[in-house]
């Protein structure tokens, strides 16, 4: 569900649960005898990567009891394979580990609404992980690319039912312009869509809580933060909890998620899954 890493029922992200703290592990899979295995750290089983439109998809490698590995070499040559045979030239990851469990961020764009794989190699052992790809018109978020659509969210003088406009304790400081009267402002904008309630593992909250440290360098860009939930509760999951308007004008079904936007308002990157401060300083750097 939107709020959990691990398979669920508004989306899905493969990667722990992020309900609980806890060292990073990944749950079983096929793979599990292996020494280690490529995990992906974005929304898997829902329509997620789009045919033609340039995606960043974040992967890990998980030794055999699921821990998260954080020596990787740097960088980590990863390429592309479809029907066996490989696209492209590899790419050379940079690791990034920056208030993170490590993770390798790969920029790609895919051609065809059809499988492929992602390949790599770590300590003599093939790393392998499939990547479905879809068309365009079966992925309910904005590409990057596309308009970003305007929503409501909650701010400090209207914080439209949503309680508290902001799970981080103390709260954030990105709770004073809602997200539709900053786009049409004509500044850059970034958007983080995320809960310290339930994202809470070394994959899922620090991103949260790197992009509120990370906002306040770039002050030429309009910095937002939004719930998921308009009423989350700390104790466990309610089957009660809605969700805020942002995330259903987004087509969002996970967190954390993350949007960036120039100052004709289109998207110009996304986040989604695991990020860390590094990386969002060089995607904050694409709309400034």
């Amino acid at each position: 569900m939107l709020g959990g890493l691990g398979v669920a029922t508004l989306g899905a992200l493969v990667a722990p649960s992020c309900r609980s703290q806890g060292s990073p592990t990944v749950t079983a899979g096929p793979d599990a005898a292996l020494p280690y295995r490529l995990v992906a750290a974005f929304p898997t089983g829902i329509p997620y990567v789009a045919a033609g439109a340039p995606v960043r998809l974040p992967f890990q490698v998980a030794r055999a009891d699921g821990s998260i590995v954080d020596d990787l070499p740097d960088p980590v040559e990863l390429s592309i394979w479809r029907d066996d045979r490989q696209v492209g030239d590899p790419v050379r990851v940079r690791p990034q580990t920056d208030g993170t469990a490590s993770y390798l961020p790969l920029p790609a764009t895919f051609d065809e609404a059809v499988d492929y794989e992602v390949r790599g190699r770590f300590e003599d052992t093939a790393l392998v992980a499939p990547v479905e790809v879809v068309p365009p018109a079966a992925v309910a978020t904005p590409l990057v690319g596309a308009p970003m659509p305007g929503s409501a969210t909650a701010t400090e003088e209207r914080p439209l039912e949503v309680d508290p406009i902001c799970t981080l304790n103390p709260q954030c400081p990105w709770h004073t312009v809602s997200l539709d009267a900053a786009l049409g402002s004509s500044a850059p904008v970034a958007l983080v869509i995320g809960s310290d309630v339930y994202c809470t593992d070394d994959r899922c909250g620090p991103s949260l809580r790197s992009f509120v440290a990370v906002a306040g360098e770039f002050p030429t860009v309009t910095s937002i933060h939004a719930e998921p939930f308009r009423n989350p509760k700390l104790e466990s999951f309610p089957e009660d909890v809605s969700r805020t308007e942002v995330t259903e004008v987004l087509g969002v079904d996970w967190e954390p998620a993350t949007f960036f936007v120039d100052r004709a308002g289109v998207i110009v990157a996304r986040a989604d899954g695991i990020v860390g401060a590094e990386e969002l300083r060089g995607l904050y750097r694409r709309i400034a």
